[in-house]
């Protein structure tokens, strides 16, 4: 399998951009929450051609989705983070049955791609991800899917501490803004996203253009 050569950003002193050599053979692409069935622009755009290119190639291709089917009890402080203390009513206890996640079609798991449950924000957190990826020796992992400030955020951060190369796709992820971060003038349209993608290129990892990852793909199948 040949190498991909792909322009990246991160952050050192300033913003910088270049291009990283990578094995396709050491490479994963994750993707994270994308459950639901939305079809919105960054799953339409940003999520589905990459993934379509990582699989033309071979690359190795994982889903995680969140069940809290087992962990969802009436102590758990969660529970007081998104209800009780904004003044919601208690959340009912869930169903002990594993979720059944569904996906838009233009990103529905193949049969051979494994799609992880976890119960925390991370997806290293207390799952066989970390098993799967060390048995077929991959090292970088391109990295999709929601939301850029919750869960998609800690699981590259568990990528990185479980020594993993990961790589964001900006096109791939979206957060919502709140009322007083929204910015027109900022090409990510609020400061929450350009705060959680400088600190993610300056201490955890890259980002890519899901645009440049389909183009280093397509010159690869016509080299």
């Amino acid at each position: 399998m040949p190498n991909l050569k792909l322009p990246v950003r991160w952050y050192g002193d300033k913003p910088q951009r270049g291009d990283l050599d990578l094995e396709l053979k050491r490479t994963a692409f994750m993707v994270v929450d994308s459950d639901g069935g939305k079809e919105d622009v960054h799953v339409t755009e940003g999520i589905a051609p990459a993934l379509e290119a990582a699989r033309n190639v071979g690359m190795k291709v994982i889903f995680i989705h969140n069940d809290f089917s087992l962990v969802d009890e009436p102590g758990s402080i969660k529970r007081e983070m998104h209800f009780e203390r904004w003044g919601r009513p208690k959340s009912a206890s869930r169903a002990r049955s594993p979720k059944k996640p569904v996906y838009a079609p233009c990103i529905q798991p193949l049969p051979d791609e494994p799609d992880f449950p976890k119960n925390e924000y991370s997806g290293f957190h207390d799952t066989h991800v970390d098993y799967l990826l060390r048995c077929y020796d991959i090292k970088t992992m391109f990295a999709v899917g929601f939301s850029q400030r919750a869960c998609l955020y800690q699981t590259v951060v568990g990528a990185l501490e479980h020594n993993y190369r990961p790589i964001i796709l900006r096109e791939g992820t979206f957060s919502a803004e709140y009322p007083d971060t929204e910015d027109d003038n900022l090409p990510e349209k609020g400061w929450v996203r350009k705060i959680m993608f400088r600190n993610f290129e300056h201490i955890i990892g890259y980002t890519a253009s899901t645009a440049d990852f389909v183009s280093s793909f397509n010159a690869i199948r016509q080299s």
